[in-house]
């Protein structure tokens, strides 16, 4: 009989413990977070934009930095040093290339 009691209460701290964890960690993405409001560029361009072939198109710009360019309005960051920035907006457009590498290539 005691040693079933110690299993329960074994496994009653074992539930605490673990549901008490559970819910310090946070893995889901918090657009309010510091990391997200990180300073822009000041040109809205990118290099690296990809579309899809529906009408209208919805295209993403694929660049990574370690700022989004200043129309993007959802910022998504690492936490590293330094950080690696990527703008999660869809648009139905591509803004201009950022560099003129890019706009002297043949597609």
């Amino acid at each position: 009989m005691e040693l079933k009691a110690m299993v329960k209460v074994g496994l009653l701290l074992f539930l605490l413990g673990f549901t008490a964890t559970a819910t310090t960690v946070e893995a889901r993405f918090d657009p309010s977070s510091f990391m997200s409001q990180i300073l822009s560029t000041t040109k809205a361009c990118c290099d690296e934009c990809s579309c899809t072939k529906s009408i209208p198109p919805q295209c993403r710009c694929e660049d990574v930095g370690e700022t989004c360019h200043s129309a993007c309005k959802t910022c998504i960051c690492t936490r590293s040093i330094p950080p690696q920035c990527r703008c999660a907006d869809i648009t139905d457009f591509c803004y201009q290339p950022c560099t003129n590498d890019v706009q002297n290539e043949v597609h």
